[in-house]
């Protein structure tokens, strides 16, 4: 097989690692490619790299087997991924005679290779790896990239495996050249890697020098517990069986396919396999959970008053949890499910803007009882009656003044006996099916279910357990039996706890505002940002609202803002409406935000916090940066987003200059448009 030296050549942009010290005592060259920045991520022997050439070997059959698949020849019961993984020399060289020669040629032309000449350089192989790489995804090429995984799972790359990310990778060993091409993370490429040693082999000597690599590129086993965020468990009432990732970490971001779902991972993600399934667990901001649970709960609100009081609910209830002795999954390693055992949390691509405004409005707000984030429980329909809680001396069984008595407050279930019983996994039955006992609310207490006693609470949790929750809303029910079919009738929707969610846009609709709304299902509770409380107060605009706890002192912020705002708007095109929240000490801030003192504002989306009396320049680069992180979907590495707001104030450090750079070299058009789409 024979293929030319290409001319390409690397030139270095900026200063990449050194990785010479990782191969004291070889000879050879390495190239450390980062796709995200496209550029060097780290070399050794630059120069080598990019004019000795040397002979690949086995490296090339990834190639080989990606022009016989285009070729329209490759049928899946070749095993090509295993023979891969084995470098298997018989079969391959049997596909290279199963093609045309043009089709060989021209399937090596698509990464820059053909045949005319038997070496090439690191930088010349460095170049078809990512043309290559770039087409990961592509599901017709899978058996390479599959091949290429099982070759460090099992195959002769095996000595390239790291504990901290899934490698996938090629080797080559010729008698004066040991050959490693490979990349990680293996689900969504990030680094490509191609290390060439004069001498050993390449799955024996240069393998375990890209091991050596990626585990210092991918040293964070897992996601740092951060106070102000939470851990999710995704997909926890049904973890999927199939998924387009691996076991390891991934950034934010991460695609994901489980069984027939698609979203992108909220946060940082964590994948591991038990017992045939995925368990997904991702580490989010508090208040991006906030948001994910009123997407789940309360999405269809259509009061601002009642969505606020649900969003310091939602974001109580989860204090609660984590804080107190009463974790709900303790065992399990993780803060909340996404099921309605914990809140409703739906991670979806597009937020609704209520809800997002919800969330900003109430920052942070909690609800308050002795110095404890409350039991803040809530419901959808009380049925008329509110019930009490052993752990919350504010909830009392009582009836709820704002209910009303509609037809979508009622309900109904007709289910056959046998069905009922076979469900429930009774063999001896008898005739009777009735209620026993109620308490005050009228709701059921204890049931004969064909002649087994059996509390209520229990019933309903079997039956939404095996046959949905939909089928018994509350224990608000009378049950009739008529020949074979039994009918229960009832009124009410949830555990009746706490805020019944339809009441609460009662008052609302009727112009109670949230801290009415809390008042009144939440009695002898207290809204504060900490349990030491902060008495915010707001001010507007015509399209910013700033809160804070001093009016006199930040009311000429607001009207700077207001005047920088268009401005800043003009450098880039877009617009947003933004949030502004003043602290009232350095203190208070850092325990908000939870990063350092010395940070002048945090921004995320169009919200803006600052500690008290930020400069002009703090004020104009956090505007910026609500400006263009409200107008982008991508997940820009962080020297982008730093660097372009500084760029575009004339700001000076390192990531400044790469994107003063980027807009030189491609003008401010297209680096805006970049930023949109993504870097090239």
């Amino acid at each position: 097989m024979r293929f030319s030296l290409a001319l390409v050549c690397l030139a270095l942009s900026a200063a990449p690692r050194d990785l010479k010290p990782d191969f004291a005592g070889r000879s050879g060259s390495a190239l450390l490619f980062d796709l995200e920045t496209n550029a060097l991520a780290g070399v050794w022997n630059l120069p080598r790299a990019n004019t000795t050439p040397f002979r690949p070997g086995s490296v090339l059959k990834p190639f080989t087997l990606a022009a016989y698949i285009e070729a329209g020849l490759y049928r899946q019961s070749d095993k090509a991924p295993e023979r891969l993984a084995y470098s298997d020399n018989e079969y391959f060289d049997k596909l290279a005679t199963r093609m045309d020669k043009e089709d060989l040629t021209r399937g090596y032309a698509r990464f820059g290779l053909n045949q005319q000449a038997t070496t090439t350089t690191l930088a010349n192989l460095l170049a078809a790896a990512r043309r290559l790489i770039a087409r990961s995804r592509e599901e017709r090429l899978r058996p390479v990239f599959d091949g290429m995984e099982q070759a460090v799972e099992y195959g002769t790359a095996r000595l390239a495996a790291v504990s901290s990310t899934q490698v996938a990778g090629k080797t080559g060993t010729m008698r004066d050249s040991a050959v490693f091409l490979g990349y990680a993370p293996a689900s969504r490429p990030r680094y490509i890697l191609l290390i060439h040693l004069d001498s050993g082999s390449g799955g024996g000597d240069a393998a375990p020098f890209a091991a050596k690599i990626f585990a210092s590129l991918f040293s964070t086993a897992a996601p740092p517990d951060d106070p102000k965020s939470v851990s999710i468990r995704l997909f926890w009432q049904n973890p999927p069986s199939r998924l387009n990732l691996k076991p390891g970490h991934y950034p934010a971001g991460t695609p994901i396919e489980a069984n027939t779902s698609r979203l992108n991972a909220p946060g940082p993600l964590t994948v591991a396999l038990r017992d045939g399934h995925y368990l997904l667990t991702t580490q989010v901001p508090l208040e991006a959970y906030v948001a994910a649970v009123l997407e789940g709960e309360a999405a269809a609100f259509q009061h601002p008053a009642s969505l606020e009081a649900m969003a310091i609910a939602a974001r109580t209830y989860a204090a609660h949890f984590r804080v107190r002795n009463a974790r709900r999954h303790p065992e399990e390693g993780f803060d909340y499910c996404d099921t309605t055992h914990c809140q409703d949390a739906r991670f979806t691509a597009t937020k609704h803007q209520p809800l997002l405004d919800a969330v900003q409005a109430t920052e942070a707000e909690l609800l308050w009882f002795n110095g404890q984030p409350a039991a803040a429980y809530y419901h959808a329909d009380s049925g008329g009656w509110l019930e009490a809680s052993s752990d919350a001396p504010y909830l009392l069984q009582r009836r709820d003044p704002w209910w009303q008595d509609t037809p979508a407050s009622r309900w109904t279930w007709t289910i056959k006996a046998t069905q009922l019983a076979q469900a429930l996994n009774l063999t001896f039955i008898t005739q009777n099916f009735r209620v026993r006992d109620k308490d005050t609310s009228g709701r059921a207490r204890s049931l004969d279910v064909f002649g087994h006693p059996a509390e209520a609470a229990s019933f309903r949790m079997a039956i939404g357990r095996t046959m949905g929750w939909e089928k018994l809303p509350s224990r608000l029910f009378e049950v009739k039996r008529e020949g074979a079919m039994l009918t229960f009738t009832g009124r009410g929707r949830g555990h009746g706890i706490g805020m019944p969610q339809n009441s609460a846009e009662a008052m609302a609709a009727k112009g109670k505002t949230r801290e009415q709304i809390l008042a009144e299902y939440y009695p002898g509770t207290r809204i504060s940002p900490a349990a030491s409380g902060l008495s915010w107060r707001s001010l507007k605009s015509p399209r910013i609202t700033l809160y804070t706890t001093n009016l006199t002192r930040d009311k000429a912020l607001l009207a700077e803002a207001d005047r920088e705002l268009p401005l800043l708007e003009a450098l880039t095109g877009f617009k947003v409406n933004p949030t502004l929240r003043v602290f009232p000490t350095r203190e208070a801030f850092r325990d908000a935000t939870g990063i350092s003192t010395k940070v002048q504002g945090a921004t995320r989306g169009r919200d803006i916090k600052l500690p008290p009396n930020p400069s002009l320049a703090t004020l104009r680069h956090e505007l910026l940066h609500a400006i263009l992180e409200s107008n982008t979907k991508i997940s820009h590495p962080e020297w982008f987003r730093e660097g372009l707001v500084q760029a575009l104030l004339n700001e000076k450090s390192p990531e400044s200059d790469r994107a003063a750079k980027l807009i030189y070299l491609h003008g401010k058009k297209h680096t805006i448009s970049y930023w949109i789409n993504g870097l090239p």
